[in-house]
């Protein structure tokens, strides 16, 4: 073992004596210290550094992409295991303790920005950030926080070395997380589940340990791979530890039948005039969707008469009948089901939504019961609320997410029927995010206490249960400019539909018609082409491939950028956990479930004229 491990034993030993009789305060100085721990890791090892460093290596391009995901799955794994570790200390912690795990959070942040440039940055190429880094270190070396052992490797050095201390981070990590094992069992406090969430983390802190040796006996002092180490043998040693850690090229059939991130054809559909909507629509299905069907029977070998489908559209952000520019249109959900039906014979259509947070403030938010007022009902299709049915599932990557509706997992075929939206964070909001709601409730990847983002949680479900066909809602009403995503007083007319086997290369496509110069700015789309490979190269566009000229993102002028960088910390933080974000509901149908105080009244009015989401008279 390495000085740092041996170190970092005797800390833990120190504890264990200092709070032999409190078992509690020991777990609690334990999950602040991981916490603090994964903070600095999560941030050393973020994308943009790594990448950097790769570039600058004498390797070849297979050789960088190899090494570059495997760092930017341990770099996804770590940041899971923040964000995990703050929720759980924020569920079962007083206020104090939450101050004191913010304050650990923020110094691990700065100790993992620091660490990154002394080790990835020469003095030559950023003498102002290696400045403040190096008084960060020193700063920590004066109160004791960076050990001498720690801090003579904090420098710029081989990658090879950059390895090889990391190996020692890494069991540093296992050790910590074994330690919290040990305390937590039999604790009658403990649920089962929490236990084997922190054995995940120790078995995560275990393969990137495997990783880093991996890399460290590949390369040698001059970032070169060592004699008789090809790309292959490389890939070789990490499949044995995790495929995940491999690029999408090099994973088994299980990965590559995920339709998401294969790239393939997105077709566009581009009308004239309103009346021209079903007619296009039943082109558009006749064209695309049929022969998937078929091929899936096929491959399958099940009938399409014994096909279960679930569709999930966008419906529970619908608020009042008077703004449907959020929600899914019903006459192109009817004709979906009818040619699923007619046209293929599949004769189980589901339409799939979950409950969504505003069913905390108001009554009747049901998904049958919004699909009702909203007339969303039919015989070729059944509604159903997947909030009703979630059913246990493993999920073989990611945390935080622990079910799945139960239609949606056993569907045969799955198509997400997003409406095209803004999103005053994400920028846009498509087929991919739409999927949100299958699983847990958003809600729970929301606030300070959330124990996964959600894009993680989202990615989670795309991972195993991911939607064989995509379809965006572009042709009316579509709800552009700083939240979309909740309504719009005067939407657009795109006269478009877009659609493709391949949810995210759809989203990519349309996410620039609707002016993001890079759609990786939008976090579900770089987390979806992290977890399954980025499929631009392999796009192919059919149909007019021109920007939306009368699209407003939430960045179209000054005021509405400004709103919507401060948008997701003030929502986080500042909105009553939603309390104060809803849009003007049709009350009679929705009434409020309990008496609206006068500052909540203002408060919601005054966010409604902001966002324009009062009705229009």
């Amino acid at each position: 073992m390495g000085d740092i491990y041996d170190q970092f034993e005797l800390e833990l030993a120190a504890l264990a004596r200092k709070y032999a009789q409190h078992p509690r305060r020991q777990m609690i100085r334990l999950f602040l210290l991981a916490l603090e721990r994964e903070e600095i890791v999560s941030v050393g090892y973020r994308e943009e550094v790594i990448a950097a460093r790769l570039n600058a290596m004498p390797i070849s391009e297979q050789e960088r992409e190899i090494v570059r995901h495997a760092l930017l799955w341990i770099w996804k794994d770590e940041e899971m295991h923040a964000i995990y570790i703050r929720g759980a200390i924020f569920k079962v912690g007083a206020f104090s303790l939450r101050i004191r795990a913010l304050f650990r959070q923020l110094a691990g942040a700065l100790g993992g920005w620091s660490t990154s440039v002394r080790q990835h940055v020469r003095w030559s190429d950023a003498p102002f950030s290696r400045a403040v880094a190096t008084l960060l270190t020193w700063t920590g070396s004066l109160t004791g926080k960076v050990p001498a052992d720690v801090r003579r490797h904090l420098r710029y050095r081989s990658f090879r070395d950059f390895c090889l201390f990391n190996v020692d981070a890494e069991k540093t990590a296992w050790l910590c997380w074994e330690r919290l094992i040990e305390l937590t069992s039999g604790q009658p406090f403990m649920l089962p589940s929490l236990i084997e969430d922190f054995q995940r983390i120790r078995d995560d802190e275990n393969r990137h340990r495997q990783i880093f040796e991996i890399f460290e006996a590949a390369f040698d002092d001059n970032d070169r791979l060592v004699p008789n180490e090809t790309a292959e043998s490389l890939a070789h040693k990490i499949r044995a530890v995790g495929e995940p850690f491999l690029p999408r090229a090099m994973r088994d059939r299980r990965v590559s039948e995920n339709p998401v991130g294969t790239g393939g054809r997105v077709r566009i559909v581009q009308g004239s005039a309103r009346d021209e909507k079903l007619a296009l629509f039943r082109a558009l299905l006749a064209d695309d969707l049929g022969d998937l069907l078929r091929d899936r029977s096929a491959s399958s070998g099940k009938p399409l008469s014994e096909f279960r489908v679930a569709v999930k559209p966008s419906l529970m952000l619908g608020y009042d009948r008077r703004d449907r520019s959020m929600i899914t249109d019903r006459e192109l959900l009817v004709e979906l089901a009818r040619f699923l039906r007619d046209e293929c014979g599949c004769k189980d259509v589901a339409i799939v939504e979950g409950r969504n947070l505003y069913d905390q403030f108001y009554q009747n938010r049901s998904v049958l019961s919004v699909a009702q007022y909203f007339d969303i009902c039919s015989s070729y299709f059944r509604v159903v609320d997947l909030s009703d049915e979630q059913v246990p599932h493993a999920y073989f990557r990611g945390m935080g997410q622990y079910t799945v509706g139960k239609t949606w997992k056993d569907a045969d075929f799955r198509i997400s029927f997003a409406k095209m939206r803004s999103h005053p964070v994400e920028s846009v909001h498509l087929t991919v995010a739409n999927l949100e709601g299958i699983g847990a409730r958003c809600d729970q990847f929301l606030f300070a206490e959330r124990q996964a983002d959600r894009e993680t949680a989202t990615m989670m479900l795309l991972d195993e249960f991911p939607p064989h066909f995509a379809i965006i809602d572009a042709y009316e009403q579509a709800a552009d400019g700083l939240a979309g995503i909740m309504g719009c007083p005067r939407p657009t007319t795109p006269l478009r539909f877009y659609a493709s086997s391949d949810a995210l290369a759809l989203d990519i496509v349309a996410s620039r018609h609707m002016g993001m110069n890079e759609p990786r700015d939008a976090t579900h789309l770089r987390a979806a082409c992290h977890w399954f490979g980025d499929p631009e190269k392999n796009v192919e566009i059919d149909g007019l491939d021109q920007p939306l000229h009368d699209w407003r993102s939430p960045y179209h002028n000054e005021f509405s950028t400004m709103l919507s960088f401060v948008a997701l910390p003030v929502y986080v933080l500042g909105s009553g956990r939603g309390a104060l974000f809803v849009p003007e509901m049709d009350q009679e149908a929705f009434p409020p479930r309990r008496p609206e105080s006068v500052a909540l009244r203002l408060g919601r009015y005054g966010i409604q004229n902001l966002l324009g989401l009062r009705h229009r008279q």
